[in-house]
């Protein structure tokens, strides 16, 4: 099992974890300075790839039009 390291935003926060507990990925928390953090274990990258990809699109468009 590899770790893979997620810098984000204190905003995205709950929208990449919503994302990973949909998809079943176990992770850590971490906060570092004005990010946080999260270790996700994952079999591969290419695994992961898609649910940030989908997380990361969902907080552009809440930022983009709002909630």
């Amino acid at each position: 099992m590899k770790i893979a390291g997620i810098a984000i935003d204190p905003w995205k926060l709950p929208i990449f974890k919503q994302h990973l507990d949909d998809a079943g990925f176990s992770y850590t928390e971490h906060p570092a300075g004005p990010i946080t953090l999260l270790k996700v274990k994952a079999e591969s990258v290419a695994e992961l790839k898609p649910v940030v990809e989908a997380a990361q699109f969902e907080c552009a468009m809440k930022k983009r039009f709002g909630p």
